[in-house]
């Protein structure tokens, strides 16, 4: 007969009825805990046998401490540059930062919190691949380390959340289409991305409350590669003029990029307007009108919240409006 699997902290917290980050904290000892709380802790770890591993936090309290992030792909170069960002906000308090990139794919994300949590990472990050598909993973990671989701997220899950709000980035780009554009000559236009991921759905639902539900709408992904593709099908069916609104601006860089390649004017026959403001935005010629993620912000967020014992939380930023060359203001 195989030998029983021992308990874990996770157990101990679905029995206690806490969160994991409180059963740590109350048995290691390392802040005051509420008496009951401490209680029904101390009573489930030792229903279920548990065993602290002394030896494991010896060495873990003589090496520096360790994040893991997950991201859907690294091609997308805001996830490349959420990566970097969170490496900068971690370096000087010393915690590693080891990143996983999921390639887009449902079975190797979850291989790859299988790996960290191997590893006994202090905390993880993760970027969602699929709003409802992750839900097993995200859960899994939540229920065995302190898990934060980052710019994407499902919902429903114990773990935290640090994101942009969607909405008030549409709303800005509403702002400026109303103020500055003439859309009798320059009809909106929304190229976004399929609905799988949080930020996709957002921001589409956003664009369909704030201009129209009937946007004339094209979703693919987020590559420029979709972009290049969108504006071709865009001259193809007869569009010459249009404010072209995107989902990001990896999406905006390919569809300037066509355009420009097909003798079009940016901005004088179309107008383009992306969405994150950091990555793909630093190669845009010419420079990109773009709603701008606070990633510095959101950054120094995830790292509060890896170096708290608080119980999950989720925390929206709004973001800002930067004007290029691609849609200037009046």
């Amino acid at each position: 007969m195989a030998p029983s699997r021992s308990a874990t902290m996770a157990d101990v917290a679905r029995l206690a009825g806490v969160s994991v980050a409180t059963v740590s904290r109350t048995l290691s000892g390392t802040r005051a805990v509420d008496p009951a709380m401490q209680r029904k802790v101390t009573e489930a770890a030792a229903q279920l046998n548990y065993q602290v591993n002394l030896v494991g936090r010896a060495l873990r309290q003589t090496r520096s401490s360790t994040v893991g992030l997950v991201v859907p792909d690294l091609e997308n170069p805001y996830f490349s540059a959420l990566a970097q960002q969170l490496s900068r906000v971690f370096s000087d308090p010393g915690i590693d930062l080891l990143v996983f990139s999921a390639d887009g794919s449902l079975e190797t994300e979850a291989r790859g919190v299988s790996s960290f949590l191997g590893r006994q990472v202090d905390a993880l990050v993760m970027i969602p691949v699929h709003e409802q598909l992750s839900e097993a993973t995200v859960t899994a990671a939540a229920a065995a380390v302190h898990t934060i989701q980052l710019d994407r997220h499902v919902p429903g899950t114990a773990a935290s959340y640090v994101g942009v709000s969607n909405r008030e980035g549409v709303r800005l780009v509403h702002e400026h289409v109303s103020s500055c554009i003439d859309v009798g000559t320059h009809p909106v236009v929304y190229v976004g991305a399929a609905q799988g991921s949080s930020s996709a759905h957002e921001r589409l639902d956003s664009m369909r409350r704030w201009f129209s539900p009937e946007v004339p709408t094209l979703l693919g992904d987020f590559s420029a590669a979709w972009g290049r593709e969108a504006a071709a099908r865009l001259l193809a069916d007869g569009w010459r003029s249009a404010t072209i609104v995107t989902a990001a601006d990896v999406i905006a860089v390919g569809v300037v990029s066509h355009l420009l390649h097909q003798g079009c004017s940016v901005p004088g026959d179309f107008r383009v307007i992306g969405f994150d403001g950091v990555g793909a935005a630093a190669f845009a010629y010419p420079t990109l009108t773009t709603v701008r993620q606070p990633v510095e912000e959101m950054a120094r967020s995830i790292r509060a919240l890896v170096e708290s014992d608080d119980e999950p939380s989720s925390r929206w930023f709004d973001p800002e409006l930067v004007i290029g060359e691609t849609s200037p203001g009046r």
